[in-house]
């Protein structure tokens, strides 16, 4: 029996990560579901294995034009990608002090108002997508890139119905996930493989 992949990517989660230990080195996300299939491949053992999907989830200030453009117009024209973005809504906010209470709207050293950033709704997107699939039948092996613990419970339900549910986490986070996951890859193991040339 052929099972059957999907990748779902935090891409923030995976890009900040990767920027940490790569420094001037791009990731080659072209070659990441190849890369990922491959390891799934080797922790799966003998069943054959068929990629069908790579799901990005991205969130984009509206300022960063260049960001939006690679993901909505190359990354998500490309074969068995998916892209879901959300723009980031930033909110000025004021900061206490815990020691004294003094409450501060702007930076002292330059000015610039605090603003906090959220992003509505992609981590949900994540989890219906994840659940519509395996509830259609239509993913046997969901490979999670993230280490955000709201995906914990999917992970759980999951497991429950049986999926093999593999996690990609980087070696400094993610743990809750590989406790809840069927196995568990190593991102830092895969860099050499992603860098792009």
């Amino acid at each position: 029996m052929v099972e059957r992949l999907r990748i779902f990517i935090d891409y923030w989660n995976f890009q900040l990560n990767w920027n940490e230990r790569a420094g001037e080195a791009r990731c080659d996300w072209l070659a990441l579901p190849e890369v990922l299939t491959a390891a799934t491949k080797h922790v799966l053992g003998t069943n054959p294995v068929r990629f069908d999907g790579a799901h990005i989830y991205a969130s984009v200030d509206h300022h960063n034009e260049n960001l939006l453009n690679w993901l909505e117009t190359f990354l998500e024209r490309q074969p068995g990608f998916i892209v879901k973005t959300a723009r980031l809504i930033k909110r000025q906010r004021s900061v206490r002090c815990t020691a004294c209470g003094l409450e501060l709207d702007a930076c002292p050293e330059c000015g610039e108002p605090y603003t906090v950033s959220s992003t509505k709704g992609l981590t949900t997107s994540m989890v219906c997508d994840i659940m519509s699939l395996a509830y259609e039948g239509a993913v046997d092996v969901p490979v999670i890139v993230s280490s955000d613990t709201e995906l914990v419970p999917l992970m759980r339900r999951l497991s429950d119905r049986g999926l093999k549910v593999i996690h990609a986490g980087w070696r400094d986070g993610g743990s809750d996930l590989s406790r809840e996951a069927w196995a568990s890859i190593d991102l830092d193991a895969m860099m050499s493989h992603l860098v792009r040339t």
